[in-house]
């Protein structure tokens, strides 16, 4: 038994959902005129555009096509299309400059796409002259500019279907003809994706026109409801209010409204005894902040014999605060003298609460429940205008927790949370009566303390901030220690402004972590200066990376037993234009603040290989890199890349790191440092015995060398706990297979006492200082000649 084909057929189904999604949209006839305008015009705004790029077309075909043989041809080409320019700018004078006309008849969509239609072959009929003439590159970047001119138009035109389709097909059209009929078969497969190019932007116009009608109709629906709206609310406000209310011209209610006796709770004749403004203020909430003053507000207004609206005064109905709006009219008697008012009265304390939560919730930290960062800019503001009635009338404390990160990335954001609702209940316990507490943001909160007796007040403040932070705090079975670091500033004669006096707690909480943890400072104008000067330098070395004035020097380093150069660590220098030479430690720290170091550690890593490549086989080249570039994931990619640009093999690159590298997350440090080994690069572990000096750290990382620390190399001829430091490492070194070098020899004494020890290479004055690239090759030549 045949079944018959259903609409369920997958082919019916396909055909259905591609016709729908082509399917343009059928116009309400009440609407066309109205719709056909807003389509037309939205053509019409952008013609200045397009006849901007018309003439510009036209000029730059008379450019390239004039001589060119055919100069009458492009004369009228040229003509035309500066007329059809014209009369664009015509059409966009009429409709947009200068609107006169306000309605579109279909011959003008007609006309237009008819000009819009000539204009396509036109531009057609130039470009395929034009690539009669060019070049093969030359070609591909003409048919580029014209596959986004057409594009471009088609998107512009895509309001009116017919004109986008016009512009589309009459132009493409005339390319495909063009290329067919002058060239054969030569660019046949160009003419093919140009007919593809060309179906593609006319399923794209219809498309975009069909949801610009649809918007269209939306916006009218829209237009239509607010209509509506606007009526029924108007007729509410004029017939259906809370409850209406009259009185004489010496204020007494002429009659009363239901609703105002059942908002009131009163009786009728006491309401009659009195004046309606008494009435008001026998029910005042006078424990509502400014109440008077807004009841005196409501009274000016009656006296004034000026129509008012919505002046909020909160009464108290039977213990519970209400808020009442007031509006009204003066009455007038024949004479058109006052007699009195006729207003309506609301009750709107639902809306107050409401909004009064609102400001609530946006002043409040949702985590902790104490004042966000809009509250503390508010309180602040509030505050400083009276900032100068006393030297130092406001302090303001920013706190920072010190081992916040640590915590949250050790025991998760759930304990991150925890500690700052735990933080903020301490602080808030902690916070004298006149003191404003707010979160900042992240782990940093603030405290405002109004008008301080002196600065030991503050500081005794401080300390116990510090006491009850400080106490351990239990999560969970883990026992938390918390520390934090205050920062302190005072309005003074010099700090007169609200952003003087954060910029300043800014620079003292920053001084007390460069303190080191659970510290606090006050506000130095020293500070103010070296955050200038830092600034200073910050910008100075933005400008100095970008003009190449950061030079590289290398010392040499030599093989303790044999005296024999092995090669050169590679030390930056900063040769400034005006300072001279500026050696690292001014600016190293500087630029790993800032992120500097990214670009300069890049620029130092290359410059090093590039010279290192110059230098005998045997001879490396020892470059320091930074945590801020380890932490990068893809800087491995980039020492890679630097091997293969400037052809030095992997096992003449030595890479020092220092300890600070390995203090925080290991795991980033750790695939750096393998991927280094690898592919054949050195590792050396810079400064060893000035840090933690983990073992673990020679255990599980693939080490090459131990760099010991010049601290303990100036004094190893002169101080026995140095020398068994320096003898201790040694071993420790040899008893791992590492080699081991010492930096800042600069006595022969220390040289040999460090051969005796054991040490395998070193470096320093003794043998010789660093030295420019320009003075390597010399300096090579006579360690040979020794």
């Amino acid at each position: 038994m045949s079944s018959q084909p259903t609409n369920d057929h997958p082919t019916k189904r396909l055909s259905q959902a591609f016709s729908a999604f082509f399917q343009q949209v059928t116009i309400p006839s009440e609407h066309a005129d109205s719709y056909r305008y807003h389509q037309f015009c939205t053509i019409v705004r952008l013609l200045p555009l397009v006849s901007l790029a018309t003439f510009f077309a036209a000029f730059c075909g008379l450019y390239f096509a004039w001589n060119q043989g055919n100069n009458g041809l492009i004369v009228i080409w040229t003509s035309i299309l500066a007329l059809i320019a014209s009369s664009e700018l015509i059409v966009w004078w009429l409709y947009i400059a200068r609107p006169s006309v306000h309605y579109v008849s279909k011959f003008m969509v007609y006309l237009l796409a008819f000009s819009i239609g000539l204009a396509g072959i036109f531009y057609a009929i130039i470009t395929i002259h034009l690539f009669s003439l060019f070049s093969d590159h030359e070609r591909i970047f003409l048919f580029a500019i014209v596959s986004a001119f057409l594009s471009s138009g088609g998107w512009i035109f895509a309001s009116i279907p017919l004109v986008g389709l016009v512009w589309t097909i009459s132009m493409s059209a005339g390319l495909i003809f063009g290329l067919i009929y002058l060239f054969g078969d030569t660019y046949f497969l160009l003419a093919v994706l140009a007919a593809f190019y060309c179906v593609f932007l006319c399923s794209a116009i219809l498309i975009f026109s069909r949801q610009y009608l649809k918007a269209l109709m939306s916006e009218t629906e829209i237009e239509n409801q607010h209509q509506t709206v606007s009526l029924l609310l108007h007729d509410f406000e004029e017939k259906a209010t809370d409850w209406l209310w009259e009185t004489n011209k010496k204020g007494h209610l002429r009659h009363l409204s239901q609703k105002l006796i059942e908002a009131a709770q009163s009786d009728e004749e006491k309401l009659l005894a009195f004046p309606y403004i008494s009435i008001i203020g026998n029910l005042l909430e006078k424990g509502e902040e400014d109440s008077l003053n807004q009841l005196q507000i409501l009274s000016e207004a009656l006296a004034s014999n000026c129509n008012f609206s919505d002046i909020v005064v909160p009464v108290n109905i039977n213990g519970v605060t209400r808020w009442w709006s007031f509006s009204a009219k003066k009455l007038m008697d024949k004479t058109h003298q006052f007699n009195g008012w006729r207003g309506v009265a609301s009750d709107i304390t639902n809306s107050v609460l409401r909004e009064r939560e609102m400001i609530k919730q946006a002043n409040t930290d949702t985590l902790t429940g104490i004042g966000n960062r809009l509250f503390f800019n508010d309180q602040l503001a509030a505050l400083f205008p009276k900032a100068d009635d006393l030297d130092a009338s406001c302090a303001l404390l920013l706190l920072d927790l010190d081992n916040f990160k640590l915590i949250n990335d050790s025991f998760g954001h759930a304990a991150g949370d925890e500690l700052l609702i735990e933080a903020s209940k301490r602080l808030r316990d902690n916070t004298p009566d006149n003191a404003i507490l707010a979160r900042l943001g992240g782990d940093e909160f603030a405290m405002i303390v109004p008008h301080p007796a002196l600065y030991a007040e503050i500081a005794i403040l401080s300390s116990q901030l510090q006491h009850a932070i400080s106490q351990p705090w239990h999560y969970g079975e883990n026992l938390i220690e918390i520390h934090a670091s205050i920062g302190i500033a005072f309005t003074s004669q010099a700090i007169t402004r609200i952003d003087s006096l954060l910029r300043a707690s800014d620079l003292a909480l920053y001084a007390a972590k460069e303190a080191g943890r659970d510290a606090v400072r006050f506000f130095d104008p020293a500070m103010e200066e070296a955050a200038n000067h830092k600034g200073q330098i910050l910008g100075e070395m933005r400008q100095s990376i970008f003009n190449n004035e950061f030079v590289l020097h290398y010392q040499p380093q030599l093989d303790l037993s044999t005296e024999k150069l092995i090669g050169f660590e590679a030390l930056v220098r900063w040769k400034h234009p005006k300072r001279g030479m500026i050696p690292p430690l001014d600016f190293i720290p500087i630029a790993e603040e800032s992120g500097l170091i990214l670009p300069l550690g890049s620029w130092v890593l290359e410059q090093a290989c590039l010279e290192a490549a110059k230098w005998p086989a045997n001879t490396y080249v020892a470059v320091n890199v930074s945590a801020i570039q380890i932490e990068r994931s893809d800087f491995l990619s980039e020492v890679k890349a630097v091997l293969q640009r400037t052809q030095l093999p992997p096992e003449r690159l030595e890479i020092e790191i220092t300890e600070s590298v390995l203090m925080t997350d290991q795991t980033p440090a750790f695939s750096f440092l393998m991927g280094l080994k690898e592919i054949g690069v050195k590792i050396a572990l810079d400064d060893f015995g000035t840090g933690f000096s983990s073992l673990s750290y020679l255990q599980n990382l693939p080490l090459d060398k131990i760099k010991i620390d010049q601290s303990f190399i100036n004094l190893s001829d002169t101080d026995d706990k140095a020398c068994a430091i320096i003898r201790t490492i040694t071993q420790l070194a040899e008893a791992l297979q590492l080699n081991t070098i010492a930096e800042g020899i600069e006595r022969n004494g220390q040289y040999k006492l460090l051969s005796e020890l054991g040490v395998n290479s070193g470096q320093g004055y003794w043998y010789a200082r660093p030295m420019p690239a320009e003075e390597i090759t010399a300096f090579i030549e006579g360690k040979k000649a020794l």
